[in-house]
């Protein structure tokens, strides 16, 4: 956000070795940075290879051109103080550049120079870009390389508790700059609760004594994979899904029982044999996206007996992080969801100069799906992804 001060002011005493604030402030007009976004992209023009800009009181002073004294007219330069010290010059096509990336679509500092009030509260038709361009922005898919690990608790009817971690990684590549290509590779391991009562039922089948060993813990790991296709708003996901449990196992009312009688359950079907995975076994999903808006179905008839859906809201901004709330529906079974990034930190890295990454961390995330008191999933991860412009092709600066 970038405040505009109501009349012109000087600049407090130097720094040694700094500039001092230019001759010609009194006929400039004030404005206080707060937008780190704009902080960063002015200092980067002026300092190419530092790091980044320290932390300050960042003020920008754009001088009215000669013989436009109330600042209607702005001039060719546009002066960077921090903490009342002139850092250094920027030329007027620079910072429009550098104010025009950072502000994202917002109006050029021209129209800033029109008075704070008319900037606070947007009109409804002027905040949404309802163009063609506009529309497109809303439905893109991102691009970039990602890796997840974490674990997850969940709740079943007549069951001890179930465990499972993961990790995966994940590459979506864009081509022609709308059209995505995406895969993953996973690892799943479970521990305790039905996959150790499905174990037990299968070694004492047909009447055969219980084993002298107690199985381990956890289970044997299961490696999976996924490959999506997207064009905007919409992407199609293949996955490899022979796994014992499938993804929305606690949603169902009677899993302990089904796995112990071989037979299917309300919405899951693949526990009617004696194993609890069915081998080669693919599900298919697909996915749509507007805004903060989501859509998904999934299909896997060997799991489940039904399609499952969800439908709700992502990347919502939150004091600490972002968040994102929906429901899943299977049939007539509902269930809500929410999940809680803390913090969604994210910092850039001019390497290289020209492509420069960012890289966007969430130390902790926080997944909870909820039915009922006795079946609900509750996850805890790290999560990593890493954007760059070369997954963009044809390439385009970020």
């Amino acid at each position: 956000m970038i405040l505009c001060a109501p009349s012109p002011a000087k600049a407090q005493s130097p720094l040694p070795g700094s500039g001092a604030v230019p001759d010609d402030a009194d006929r400039a007009a004030v404005l206080a940075l707060t937008d780190t976004a704009l902080i960063a992209g002015a200092w980067h023009a002026l300092f190419a290879d530092s790091a980044g800009p320290p932390a300050g009181e960042y003020v920008a002073l754009i001088p009215s051109a000669p013989g436009a004294s109330d600042g209607s007219r702005p001039g060719s330069t546009v002066h960077l103080l921090r903490n009342g010290t002139e850092l250094g010059r920027l030329d007027r096509a620079t910072w429009d550049d550098v104010l025009l990336r950072a502000s994202a679509g917002r109006k050029k500092w021209a129209a800033v120079l029109e008075g704070p009030e008319k900037q606070d509260v947007p009109l409804a038709w002027e905040a949404g870009k309802w163009d063609g361009p506009g529309l497109l922005e809303k439905a893109e898919w991102p691009s970039g390389f990602a890796f997840g690990m974490g674990s997850t608790f969940s709740a079943v009817r007549s069951s001890k508790p179930q465990y499972q971690r993961e990790f995966q990684f994940a590459w979506d590549q864009k081509l022609f700059t709308h059209f995505l290509l995406g895969a993953s590779l996973h690892r799943s391991q479970y521990g305790g609760g039905l996959t150790r009562l499905g174990q037990e039922v299968a070694d004492t089948a047909g009447g055969k004594l219980a084993p002298l060993s107690y199985n381990p813990f956890w289970g044997d790991g299961y490696w999976w994979w996924t490959f999506s296709v997207g064009v905007p708003a919409l992407r199609y996901t293949l996955a490899l899904a022979d796994q014992p449990l499938p993804r929305y196992f606690w949603m169902e009312s009677r899993a302990s029982n089904a796995i112990r009688t071989h037979s299917r359950g309300r919405l899951v079907s693949q526990w009617k044999g004696d194993e609890l995975e069915p081998s080669g076994n693919f599900s298919q999903s697909v996915d749509a996206r507007f805004g903060i808006l989501r859509y998904g179905i999934l299909l896997d008839f060997d799991a489940y007996r039904v399609p499952v859906q969800t439908v709700g809201c992502e990347d919502l901004p939150a004091l600490f992080g972002t968040w994102g709330a929906g429901l899943i529906l299977a049939s007539d079974v509902l269930a809500t969801r929410v999940w809680l990034d803390i913090p969604d930190a994210a910092l850039s890295l001019d390497v290289p100069r020209d492509w420069p990454t960012r890289v966007r961390i969430a130390f902790l995330r926080l997944e909870f799906d909820y039915r009922n008191q006795k079946s609900f999933s509750l996850g805890l991860s790290v999560r990593l992804n890493i954007q760059n412009p070369i997954m963009n092709l044809p390439r385009t600066r970020s």
